[in-house]
């Protein structure tokens, strides 16, 4: 049973890194393409409660920080239907919502990255990872919000 299993499989995946700042750090950097990541911290499986009452909870698969405070979210999904870019939204925003105190200033709050890892191409184009940032539609320009959003491919065999 366990020869089947995979990192797509949420016991697995829970249990290599879990508290595994070292396999989490490299996990950033590969996907990332940055160097400087150096995780402080990951909590494999972590709930977040919504702060209404009625509100849908999520259970984050990987969530870390950084030693700058950058947050990172992976979720790593089996079906496409895991991969719904509002749902995306939704973990971007349940993230940031426990970034700042009472008092503290919008400027204080730190990047995060929600990163899907999907079995398939969600997109359907054939790319390894499709990096998606809001931008300005009237000029050319990202609009800095510190928000990242990344699907991550796996990569398909060769025959």
């Amino acid at each position: 049973m366990v020869d089947n299993l995979t990192l797509f499989d949420d016991d697995l995946m829970s249990l290599v890194f879990d508290r595994n700042n070292l396999a989490t750090e490299l996990l950033l950097k590969i996907i990332l393409r940055k160097d400087d990541i150096e995780v402080v911290n990951v909590i494999g499986q972590k709930e977040l409660e919504n702060p209404l009452v009625t509100g849908r909870n999520i259970r984050l698969d990987i969530l870390a920080r950084d030693n700058t405070g950058r947050t990172y979210n992976v979720e790593v999904q089996r079906s496409n239907s895991g991969g719904d870019e509002r749902r995306a939204r939704f973990h971007s925003s349940m993230v940031d919502i426990r970034m700042l105190k009472a008092g503290q200033d919008f400027k204080e709050l730190k990047e995060s990255y929600i990163i899907f890892i999907t079995k398939e191409d969600y997109f359907g184009c054939g790319l390894p990872i499709y990096t998606i940032h809001r931008h300005f539609e009237e000029i050319d320009r990202i609009f800095e919000d510190g928000s990242h959003i990344i699907y991550v491919a796996r990569a398909e065999k060769s025959a």
